[in-house]
């Protein structure tokens, strides 16, 4: 991670805050942090395919590396979910003191995600936030939100409002 050559994305024991403490060091994905190298060293240079538009090969991989790369550019850390009990979800992400979702998903059959479903049926974790990145436009159903793959760069971190001044009370202490 340090070179910044290859992205480490670590396997969470459950979607709850903080998830650095559920983190599982010991299993987790490796993502490149050039798209492009990805492309020229697989599949036989794949990225003039994609350049010429041709979208009917499987670009799942390819996809997940890209928005993997998009947030570590915005300071989330790099995390997924993967349990037989739950299925995996591509990417678990700490935004504040809340969790979001997302799944990548590359074909024409987005809105199914049972791994998704099954984890934002989960009472107790309140995962209020969840995002689907595929190939059809903007929308929005009960918990899930879909995004264009190109629309990635709207997935911000909260920040806090600077030059706000807290008045803390300690006459009681």
């Amino acid at each position: 991670d340090d070179a910044g050559v290859a992205l480490p994305c670590y396997n969470v024991t459950e979607p709850q805050p903080p998830l650095q403490l559920n983190a599982k060091h010991n299993l987790f994905k490796l993502f490149m942090n050039d798209s492009g190298l990805l492309c020229a060293a697989s599949m036989d240079n794949i990225q003039f395919s994609i350049l010429n538009g041709d979208l009917s090969i499987n670009m799942g991989s390819i996809l997940e590396n890209m928005i993997a790369t998009q947030l570590k550019s915005k300071g989330f850390r790099l995390n997924y979910f993967d349990s037989k009990k739950y299925g995996e979800l591509d990417f678990v992400i700490q935004n504040g003191t809340h969790i979001e979702c997302i799944e990548v998903k590359s074909g024409n059959d987005f809105k199914k995600h049972s791994a998704l479903n099954k984890i934002l049926s989960v009472a107790e974790w309140k995962i209020p936030k969840s995002y689907v990145v595929c190939r059809g436009n903007v929308a929005w159903e009960t918990d899930v939100i879909y995004l264009p793959w190109d629309m990635m760069m709207f997935i911000s971190p909260s920040t806090v409002k600077t030059g706000t001044t807290y008045k803390v009370d300690i006459t009681s202490l």
